[in-house]
């Protein structure tokens, strides 16, 4: 098993307003790089999209609740089973929260060591887009 964590960002909007956006997945093109993702699909609770026109990766939208997390599991086109955890928790300021993406990942040792750093540095990237996309 793979686990990683994003950096913790600091968001410019409520947890309720940061929630609102992080639990639609049509939001989520937003979070990727626009330069690496193609074939976008997505509804409010899934979507799809092909990473360097290569590899195929769904996500579904299990579970949702007001205290400030998602959890999003893969779907069967996906190249490996994952959950995404995204976390938010209430600044000092009410006005403010912060969030932070953790995965695990089901794989083999020999993959942790080739996807663990570009799967850390997309998870940071998604992260910093939550704080910037949601003001």
């Amino acid at each position: 098993m793979l686990k990683i964590k994003s950096d913790v960002v600091n968001v410019d909007c409520s947890k309720e307003k940061c929630l609102e956006f992080i639990s639609d997945m049509n939001n989520y093109r937003l979070l990727f790089p626009e330069d690496k993702i193609s074939e976008w699909t997505a509804n409010q609770d899934s979507c799809f999209m092909k990473i360097q026109n290569a590899y195929a990766l769904d996500m579904k939208m299990e579970e949702k609740n007001e205290i400030g997390s998602i959890k999003i599991k893969s779907g069967s086109k996906s190249p490996f089973k994952f959950d995404l955890f995204i976390e938010l928790n209430e600044s000092k300021n009410k006005d403010n929260c912060t969030a932070q993406i953790t995965c695990n990942a089901n794989v083999s040792s020999a993959l942790k060591i080739i996807i663990g750093k570009p799967l850390n540095q997309l998870f940071n990237y998604m992260a910093y887009k939550i704080s910037t996309t949601t003001k």
